[in-house]
C-alpha cells in the first residue's frame, strides 16, 4: 500500500508539472482554428424552419467579443427574412473555440439548403 501512494503521488506530480509547463508555453497553445468557428456557426444555423423553395446563399460578416460571443455586424441575402433568422440565431451565441485575437471581423459565407 505504501508503495501504492508513493507510485500514485509520483505521477500526481509528473502530471501537475507537465500542465504547468505547456500552461506556460505559448507554443503549445491551442492554436485558433477557422475551421471550427464555421463548424460552430454551421451547427448554430443547422436545423431551420424556414420555408424556402432554392437554397439560399448569404454573406455573413461577424466579431467575437472579449465574452466570446459572436456579433453579427451585417448580412448580405436577397431575403429579409434570411437575413434576420441568421441575425437571431447568432448575435450574442457564444463559441467555444479559440479566435484569433488580432483577426477583428471575420467574412463567413453561408448556404441555408431548401426543404426536401
Amino acid at each position: 500500500m505504501k508503495k501504492f501512494k508513493s507510485l500514485l503521488l509520483a505521477l500526481a506530480i509528473a502530471f501537475c508539472s507537465t500542465v504547468a509547463v505547456n500552461a506556460n508555453n505559448p507554443e503549445k497553445a491551442i492554436k485558433p482554428d477557422p475551421r471550427m468557428m464555421s463548424i460552430e456557426i454551421s451547427s448554430l444555423l443547422k436545423h431551420h424552419k424556414l420555408n424556402l423553395k432554392k437554397d439560399i446563399r448569404a454573406n455573413v460578416l461577424l466579431a467575437i467579443n472579449k465574452d466570446h460571443e459572436i456579433v453579427v455586424l451585417s448580412v448580405e441575402a436577397e431575403s429579409e427574412t434570411v437575413k434576420r433568422f441568421i441575425k437571431e440565431k447568432l448575435n450574442y451565441k457564444k463559441i467555444h473555440c479559440t479566435v484569433n485575437p488580432d483577426v477583428e471581423e471575420f467574412k463567413l459565407p453561408v448556404t441555408l439548403k431548401a426543404n426536401a
